[in-house]
């Protein structure tokens, strides 16, 4: 019985997730080290580039783009309302709120931006090109067959 155990146990050791959230956390720390003298967080990053793309966000639709939870969305953007970075205001429906990039957050974007990209070359610098798309395009296919195409 106790072969069995060993045998599904290894088997669980090669799990996606466990891969995946290791991977996740170390890529986070990897970039939260680069990002720091800019004084922002890869999180932080993250969440405001898809503002500064696109202008404005309705919190139910970012939520839904980062992979988010609504409420944990709230919550991540509290420091970034706090700093100056990003305003959520209430849209037409009193039931909506929007989140905008700032000026200050879009200055301090133009400070992290050069340190991101630094950072991304280094880790893509360890993959070939076609790895590295492989390796997108492989993530989306994961993020999709986990419902992240809903």
């Amino acid at each position: 019985m106790q072969d069995f155990s060993k045998i599904r146990l290894k088997k669980a050791a090669a799990c996606l997730n466990f891969s995946l959230r290791r991977t996740s956390r170390l890529v986070n720390q990897y970039y939260d080290r680069a990002l720091k003298p800019a004084g922002i967080g890869a999180g932080q990053f993250n969440l405001m580039v898809p503002l500064a793309a696109r202008g404005f966000y309705y919190i139910t639709e970012l939520a839904e783009f980062l992979g988010m939870e609504r409420s944990a969305l709230a919550r991540t953007l509290k420091p970034l309302e706090q700093n100056g970075w990003v305003t959520v205001s209430v849209g037409t429906d009193r039931r909506t709120r929007i989140a905008r990039l700032t000026h200050k957050g879009e200055r301090l974007l133009l400070k992290a931006y050069p340190l991101w990209e630094r950072a991304q070359a280094g880790l893509t610098a360890a993959l070939t090109r076609p790895d590295y798309q492989s390796l997108l395009k492989g993530l989306g296919t994961i993020s999709n067959a986990a419902g992240g195409d809903r």
